[in-house]
């Protein structure tokens, strides 16, 4: 018992807190499909926000995220491309995004604002399945922190400051749209490459689910990923971390996912003796959540996906076909079991040498 705790402390400080059941036959054909429709990468996690405006400035101007592409002054614009509303099956809705990312790097946070269509704000616990929480790993989490609390962000974590867990010192806030944001601060810091003025030096993102092998399902057997889980263990810190009652007892189990060609770690995290409310919402609510995967085949991943009930969101229940880089690309919106949506999108096929 003593290994498993150690193991499952281990793993927690290096992340901080880092069934569907088939018929055999369309196990069979789900199996085959992921074959093909397996995850090659992963790129952006993607927050829905009820102010495109307001969120860029927390992620922005509190957290020091570099906005991409740079916006002129005033508010940011609406997106004009009807490709993307499509993709998200809304083709009336008005939409506006923007990339919050590290300095040089490619992908990070692309926050999402669905206006002109029906929207209602969806707030979670973050015990409950579906509750999503974005964890950056930060050189100084004393320094941010201040900064929030000036301001008056909303301090989820027991005793409204940083605290120690295991090595690492870690706070969780709330954005304005009630996401969970985890600052953490890891002793050692890990390796990069980012210059000094970046605060923020890495991006994963935690689930909270009812049931993890319900959820790895999904990612293992129908997306080739592959997922490791820990055993169930107590831990007070972690509690009172994530503002749960500490001295009961409650366990908790994580399950890392790492992505291919990608530092996104996918972590979900499955809680016992705290009851959890599961909440369906729609991908324009804010409160929502978005995870952009790269799949070799976009065609098998949606069929592999959908033999749990998944629904297509796109319009017309088909991918969508986009022009990134002057290069094609065919892109679908799905859900998994917790209500995350996943863009499944299927990069153009490398010229042949």
């Amino acid at each position: 018992m003593r290994h498993a705790v150690a193991r499952a402390l281990v793993g927690l400080t290096i992340v901080v807190l880092a069934s569907i059941w088939l018929a055999a036959g369309d196990a069979t054909r789900a199996q085959t499909a992921a074959a093909a429709g397996s995850v090659i990468g992963a790129c952006h996690v993607s927050p829905i926000v009820q102010d495109l405006d307001r969120a860029a400035a927390f992620y922005h101007g509190l957290l020091g995220l570099d906005l991409v592409p740079t916006p002129a002054p005033g508010p940011l614009p609406l997106d004009t491309d009807p490709g993307h509303l499509h993709l998200l099956g809304l083709p009336t809705a008005k939409l506006r995004f923007i990339g919050a990312r590290m300095p040089g790097v490619r992908c990070g946070i692309e926050i999402v604002e669905l206006a002109g269509v029906d929207r209602s704000p969806v707030q979670r616990r973050i015990q409950d399945p579906g509750a999503v929480t974005l964890i950056l790993l930060v050189r100084d989490v004393d320094a941010l922190f201040a900064k929030m609390k000036r301001t008056g962000v909303p301090i989820v974590t027991t005793g409204g400051a940083p605290m120690a867990v295991g090595k690492a010192r870690v706070v969780i806030v709330k954005d304005p749209d009630d996401h969970f944001v985890e600052l953490a601060q890891l002793d050692p810091p890990p390796a990069t490459t980012l210059p000094a003025s970046s605060q923020v030096i890495g991006i994963r993102l935690r689930v909270t689910v009812g049931n993890v092998d319900r959820a790895t399902h999904v990612y293992r057997d129908l997306l080739g990923l592959e997922p490791k889980t820990g055993a169930f263990t107590s831990n007070d810190a972690v509690m009172s971390m994530m503002g749960l009652p500490a001295g009961r007892g409650l366990e908790y189990r994580l399950t890392t996912t790492e992505m291919p060609s990608s530092p996104l770690l996918l972590e979900f995290l499955e809680l016992k003796g705290l009851e959890g409310k599961a909440t369906t919402a729609r991908i324009q609510d804010p409160g929502s959540y978005r995870l952009l995967l790269n799949v070799n085949d976009v065609d098998a991943a949606l069929a592999a996906v959908k033999t749990t009930g998944a629904k297509v969101l796109s319009s017309g229940g088909q991918p969508v076909r986009m022009t990134f880089g002057g290069n094609p690309w065919r892109l679908a919106a799905t859900t998994d079991p917790n209500n995350l949506f996943l863009i499944l999108m299927q990069p153009p096929p490398r010229p042949s040498r």
